[in-house]
């Protein structure tokens, strides 16, 4: 791991970073990080350029005990984003009807246009909903939306640069389009390329989870719809990540889904909330959407508060190096679903382990049986 998100003289913190790696437990590791913030009394600066691990600075907002879910609630810190302002609540969102098409476009009531240029079929959705543990019904509508970002390579979005950033963008739509990677993609200058029709299966969100009322939607291509933009979740300081052309589209989008699709507004998720690795049992193998995403501008609630479905249901983790990338708005999230993992394995009277070691095991049987209804393709 490379050093460069630590600014001169916190070589001390570094270290403290890789100490923590250590524990297992997410809560212990960062009651330890507490610790060591508390004993060298260290003051953050907060500046665009600095970039230390957010969780440290959490710390200094918390007690000296363990956190807790009423903790968080009370003095979790909000992190302003980079995009915009976040408004107080969600823009509402309202009807959207198709009002003319052609060839390669369509126009809804709301103001959204549709380019059709890069469209390419993939096969028709069919998917299936687990309700304790077991398959329960076959579905083919979109049950949410998972937002993503290209992570591509990026152009200042200036003038002077119209020629690359135009030939950068469609290079990018070819490939994607290739790859059949998203149901939808926002360039730079905020137009909405449909790649795959919202009817199939799109290869945008791989090894995934999520859960809502209705029951646990595993490996999402085929369950939800995936939402991209150009841009680099990286690049928030220069500049590349969503500019205000994006966001209005992107408003523009949801509106047109949600109200054509039904869709949830708690299943509009971003790709680091539902993403994970089976080999290491750790959220967050894709991380774009970890910190900055503009919910509501998008007219979506703060969903970066809602537990992670994937920790209390499948017994997966986070580590330290997730929690730097996510920032202190995913935090709610993240403890309150370890606190429900806690509360269902004391309530089951079992040890974090044991609980975990359940939870992951019937993961692999869901898996097991996704590949046996061909929903999940054998390597």
């Amino acid at each position: 791991m490379s050093a460069d998100w630590m600014p001169p003289g916190h070589l001390r913190n570094f270290s403290i970073e890789l100490k923590a790696r250590q524990y297992r437990d997410p809560i212990k590791k960062l009651a330890y990080l507490r610790r060591a913030a508390k004993k060298d009394q260290w003051k953050p600066q907060l500046s665009r350029h600095w970039k230390m691990p957010l969780f440290l600075l959490a710390f200094l907002f918390l007690g000296a005990r363990v956190p807790t879910v009423t903790d968080v609630k009370a003095v979790l810190p909000k992190e302003k984003p980079k995009t915009a302002e976040i408004p107080a609540a969600p823009i509402p969102l309202g009807p959207a009807w198709l009002v003319e098409h052609g060839r390669d476009y369509e126009i809804y009531s709301n103001g959204l246009r549709i380019e059709n240029r890069f469209l390419t079929p993939n096969e028709p959705r069919s998917y299936v909903i687990f309700r304790d543990g077991s398959p329960s019904e076959r579905r083919s509508k979109p049950a949410g939306i998972v937002f993503h970002t290209s992570e591509s390579a990026q152009v200042p979005f200036t003038a002077n640069e119209n020629e690359t950033l135009t030939r950068v963008g469609r290079d990018l739509l070819e490939y994607i389009s290739r790859k059949q990677a998203y149901h939808f993609v926002i360039d730079r200058f905020g137009r909405v390329f449909r790649i795959v029709p919202e009817t199939d299966v799109a290869n945008h969100a791989g090894n995934s989870i999520w859960a809502d009322q209705d029951g646990v939607y595993i490996n999402l291509n085929h369950s939800f719809l995936g939402v991209s933009f150009e841009a680099h979740t990286h690049d928030l300081n220069e500049g590349f990540y969503l500019n205000s052309s994006q966001i209005h589209s992107g408003h523009l989008l949801v509106e047109m889904l949600v109200s054509n699709y039904d869709i949830p507004l708690r299943n509009c998720v971003t790709h680091a909330q539902v993403s994970v690795d089976p080999d290491t049992m750790t959220i967050g193998y894709h991380t774009d959407g970890a910190g900055n995403f503009p919910f509501q501008e998008l007219g979506i609630p703060n969903n970066y508060e809602l537990p992670i479905p994937s920790l209390f249901l499948f017994g997966f983790d986070f580590d330290s190096r997730f929690l730097m990338l996510a920032g202190t708005r995913m935090w709610k999230g993240l403890l309150l679903a370890d606190e429900r993992l806690r509360q269902e394995a004391e309530s089951q009277h079992l040890s974090i382990d044991r609980h975990k070691e359940i939870l992951r095991e019937r993961y692999r049987t869901s898996i097991a049986m996704l590949k046996t209804l061909g929903i999940i393709k054998e390597n």
